[in-house]
C-alpha cells in the first residue's frame, strides 16, 4: 500500500516555505488531461490538478464544485497531502479524525484522494486529487493510479520550466533596441516564424529553421502552410480571423525531410496604429521529449518491466468494463489466476534473479496459448493473471487452464540450472456478479491458493464457499495473533507412564487455544495456521516457559517426591531459528528446572530438513544438558547415517502404529523399532496406549515408556495436580 499521510503527518515541511511554479498554456493543457486520465480512471465526479500558485487544471463536473476548485490550495485537505509529501486517502470526511482535527480545511467533500504533486526541483508544488459526493472506499490500485498520475503532473512542470524561464526573460526589459530584439529571437531555442497577412514567411530564427530542417534563406517567401501536413494545411479565412488576437493549439507539423513531429503552437496578431492586421508572430516548440516521456511515464504506470505485460493497475481497469458489461447484461467474462508453484523454491536456492527469470520465461510460455484478444497481465512476484472477455461459460476457462498447465510444465533453463515447475491455477467467471474488478481478481487468487493447497499442478473453479473459508482463515489468523497477549493459550499436559514401574514419570506438555468464540480449539485446527505464519515460534516459546513454570509447581508441590520430567515439541520453524539454543538456556535459568527434566521432541522430517546444521544445533542443545526425543518416529524419512550421530536420548513411536487391535501386523513393525532403538541406546515411548491389552504387548515388547487415552487425557494443571495426588499405578 502507498504510504499515507497518517503515517507521518508532522514531519514533512510545510508547503507554504516552497517556491511557486507558473505555467504556461501548453502545460496547463497537460494538466488538464491528467485530470481527465484520473477521472476516468478513478470513476471520480471530478479531477483537480490545484497548484500553489492558484493555477487550476480540472475535469469532471467543475460547476457542481465551483466552490472546490475556487478555493485556495492551502484552505483545502490538499494542504495535508502537501505538508506531509504523500498520499492521503479519505473515504468518509464525515467521520474521519484527520479531518475532526482540521475542519477548516473541509471543503464539503465527502471522499477525498490527493497525491502531492512536486515542482522541477523536487518540492511539493501542488497536489492531484480526486473527489466525491458520497463515501468511498479507495483501493490501492487507486492510489497508485493516482500516484503514477501525479508523477505525469510533475514531469509536465518539469518539462515547461525552459519555456517558463524564456517567457520570464521577454518580459523584461522592453526598452532595448530592435538589433537586441532580433539577436534575442535568433538565439531562442523556440523555433519563431512572422507571416503576412497572406500567410507567407516573412521571417524564422535558426531554431525555427532547423526544427523543420530548412536552413534560414529557404523559408522567406513559402506560405507557412510547409509546416503543416497535408491534412492540415488550410488557410485561415478573414473570417475566423475577426477579433481573434492569439491562440494556442497542439498539433504535429512536418518537416522537409516529410517526417512530422508534435508541437505546441501560439499565435499573436500583429496589428499597426490603426488596428489593422499586419502579420502573424507564431512560436512553435517541439514537443517530442516531453510527449516520449509521457509515453514512458504511462508505460512505467500501466506494464511491468520484468515481463512487459499489463500490470495489475491496467488489468483492474479493463476489468472494471468486462464488470460492468456483464451487469448491463452482456457478454462473460473469465479471470484465471496462475501462480508458479516452483518460485519460491528457484528464489531459496538460486536468489532472486532466477525468480524473474522463471516468471519472465513462463510469461512468455504462457502468451502463446491464450487467445489474441485475451489480456495476460502480471498479479505479482510470481502470480500471471488472464482475462478472457465473451468468455464461453467456465468451459472455456478450464480448457486454458489445462493449456496453461502443459505449457508450463516443460522444464526452463534458469541461471545456467534446469528447472521443472508446475502452475497452480484460480478461476472466476462473472457468473458470480461481481460489482467491482478487485472482487474477481480476489476470487480467482483464493481458488489458485485452494489448487495449490490440494496439490501443485491442479486448477479450481472459485465458488462462494472459498471466500467463505478464506474469510474465516484470516479471522483465525487475526484472532491467533492475540491470543498470547490476551491469555487464551492453555496447556494441558498428559501422562508419560514408565512401564516396569506403571507408574507416572512425566508429562507431555500439549497447546489449546481457549477462544472467547468457538471454545476450546484442538492444536489440528490452529497449528498448520501457526507453522505457516510463523507465529509458531512465539507460540511455542511460551509453551516452553509455561511448562517449565509448571514442572517446578509440581516438583515443589505434589510430585516432591518424584523425578516428573515434560517433553515439549519443537516445530520445524522454531528448529530453523538461529537462536533457539539461547532461547532455551534462558528459559532453563529463568524458571530454575534441572535441564535432565525437560525433554524437546522433534520429527524425522525436521531432522532431515537439514541434517548437518541439525546435527550441530541438537549437540548444542544437548550441552545445555537436557534430554532429546524423536518424535513420530516411523512415519517419515529419515537416514540411518545421520540417526546414530545423533545425540539421543529417546524414539517415540507414532500412535498410527498401535491402530489396529493387539498382535496386527503393525506390532512387527514395533518390535522392529524397539530392537533398532535399543542397539542405539536409546529407549522407546510408545503413543497411543488405550488398552490392557496393548500395554501388555508394549511390556512385553519391552518399551520403556508408554503414553495414550488408556492412562489419562491430556489434562489441564490443576486435574494434573490432583492425579499426581492419587499417584495411579496401572
Amino acid at each position: 500500500m502507498v504510504p499515507s499521510i497518517r503515517d507521518d503527518a508532522a514531519a514533512a515541511p510545510s508547503a507554504s516555505s516552497l517556491p511557486e511554479p507558473a505555467v504556461s498554456p501548453s502545460t496547463r493543457a497537460v494538466l488538464e488531461r491528467i485530470a481527465g486520465f484520473a477521472v476516468r480512471l478513478l470513476d471520480a465526479p471530478v479531477g483537480i490538478v490545484a497548484l500553489r500558485d492558484g493555477t487550476r487544471a480540472f475535469a469532471g463536473d467543475g460547476d457542481a464544485w465551483r466552490a472546490r476548485l475556487d478555493a485556495p490550495v492551502a484552505d483545502t485537505l490538499c494542504h495535508l497531502a502537501m505538508r506531509s509529501g504523500r498520499p492521503l486517502a479519505i473515504d468518509d470526511a464525515r467521520t474521519d479524525a484527520l479531518v475532526a482535527e482540521h475542519p477548516l480545511l473541509w471543503m464539503g467533500e465527502t471522499a477525498y484522494l490527493g497525491v502531492p504533486v512536486r515542482g522541477p526541483q523536487g518540492d511539493v508544488a501542488g497536489c492531484l486529487s480526486c473527489v466525491h459526493d458520497r463515501p468511498h472506499a479507495w483501493t490501492e490500485a487507486q492510489v497508485e493510479t493516482l500516484v503514477h498520475l501525479a508523477g505525469f503532473a510533475s514531469a509536465a512542470l518539469a518539462a515547461g520550466a525552459g519555456e517558463r524561464a524564456r517567457e520570464s526573460a521577454r518580459g523584461r526589459g522592453r526598452r532595448v533596441s530592435a538589433r537586441m530584439l532580433e539577436k534575442a529571437v535568433e538565439t531562442m531555442q523556440l523555433g519563431v516564424t512572422i507571416t503576412d497577412v497572406a500567410g507567407r514567411i516573412i521571417y524564422t530564427n535558426a531554431a525555427e529553421a532547423r526544427m523543420h530542417g530548412y536552413g534560414m534563406d529557404e523559408l522567406p517567401g513559402m506560405h507557412a502552410r510547409v509546416f503543416a501536413p497535408a491534412e492540415h494545411a488550410r488557410p485561415i479565412g478573414a473570417d475566423a480571423m475577426a477579433g481573434v488576437t492569439s491562440w494556442s493549439r497542439e498539433t504535429t507539423n512536418v518537416r522537409k525531410d516529410g517526417s512530422v513531429f508534435p508541437v505546441v503552437l501560439r499565435s499573436d496578431v500583429v496589428t499597426d496604429r490603426r488596428g489593422r492586421t499586419v502579420g502573424i508572430v507564431t512560436c512553435c516548440e517541439d514537443v517530442s521529449q516531453r510527449r516520449q516521456l509521457e509515453r514512458q511515464l504511462l508505460r512505467s504506470a500501466f506494464y511491468d518491466p520484468l515481463t512487459g505485460l499489463p500490470n495489475r493497475v491496467l488489468l483492474t481497469h479493463r476489468l472494471e468494463r468486462a464488470v460492468e458489461a456483464a451487469r448491463r447484461g452482456g457478454a462473460s467474462f473469465a479471470v484465471l489466476a496462475v501462480g508458479m508453484d516452483a518460485f519460491k523454491r528457484v528464489c531459496d536456492s538460486l536468489g532472486p534473479q532466477a525468480g524473474d527469470e522463471l516468471v519472465a520465461a513462463a510469461a512468455a510460455r504462457v502468451q502463446t496459448v491464450v487467445r489474441a484478444d485475451a489480456m495476460l497481465a502480471r498479479l505479482g512476484a510470481d502470480e500471471l493473471a488472464v482475462l478472457l472477455d465473451d468468455a464461453d461459460g467456465v468451459v472455456e476457462a478450464t480448457r486454458l487452464a489445462e493449456r496453461v498447465q502443459e505449457a508450463v510444465a516443460a522444464p526452463f533453463e534458469v541461471g545456467g540450472v534446469e528447472v521443472f515447475s508446475a502452475a497452480s491455477v484460480g478461476i472466476a467467471h462473472s457468473s458470480t456478479r461481481y460489482a467491482h474488478a478487485e472482487e474477481a481478481v480476489r476470487d480467482a487468487v483464493i481458488a489458485m491458493y485452494r489448487s495449490r493447497d490440494a496439490g501443485k499442478g491442479q486448477y479450481e473453479v472459485f465458488d462462494h464457499a472459498m471466500h467463505a473459508q478464506a474469510l474465516a482463515r484470516l479471522r483465525m489468523e487475526t484472532d491467533l495473533r492475540r491470543a498470547v497477549e490476551r491469555g487464551e493459550l492453555r496447556v494441558h499436559y498428559q501422562p508419560i507412564v514408565m512401564l516396569q514401574t506403571g507408574r507416572i514419570a512425566g508429562f507431555e506438555a500439549l497447546v489449546r487455544w481457549m477462544h472467547p468464540e468457538l471454545g476450546l480449539v484442538l492444536p489440528d485446527d490452529f497449528i498448520p495456521l501457526a507453522e505457516e505464519t510463523g507465529l509458531i515460534v512465539p507460540i511455542g516459546l511460551w509453551v516452553l516457559r509455561e511448562a517449565c513454570l509448571q514442572l517446578t509447581r509440581l516438583q515443589t508441590g505434589v510430585c516432591r517426591d518424584q523425578d516428573v520430567t515434560v517433553a515439549v515439541n519443537l516445530s520445524v520453524k522454531q528448529v530453523a531459528q538461529p537462536d533457539l539454543v539461547e532461547r532455551v538456556a534462558e528459559v532453563l535459568a529463568e524458571t530454575g528446572i534441572d535441564p535432565r527434566r525437560l525433554k524437546l521432541e522433534i520429527t524425522e522430517s525436521v531432522i532431515m530438513h537439514d541434517p548437518e546444521a541439525i546435527t550441530g544445533m541438537l549437540h548444542r542443545l544437548k550441552a545445555l544438558g537436557i534430554q532429546l526425543h524423536i518424535d513420530d518416529f516411523g512415519t517419515g524419512y529419515s537416514s540411518l547415517h545421520y540417526l546414530h550421530r545423533l545425540p539421543l536420548d529417546a524414539l517415540k513411536i507414532d500412535r498410527s502404529f498401535l491402530s489396529e487391535h493387539a498382535g496386527g501386523p503393525n506390532l512387527q513393525l514395533v518390535r522392529a523399532i524397539v530392537a533398532m532403538a535399543h542397539a542405539l541406546d536409546v529407549v522407546v515411548v510408545t503413543e497411543g496406549v488405550e488398552s490392557a491389552e496393548l500395554l501388555e504387548e508394549m511390556r512385553t515388547l519391552r518399551c520403556e515408556y508408554a503414553q495414550g487415552f488408556f492412562f489419562s487425557r491430556p489434562l489441564d494443571e490443576h486435574d494434573i495436580e490432583r492425579l499426581c495426588v492419587r499417584n495411579p499405578v496401572w
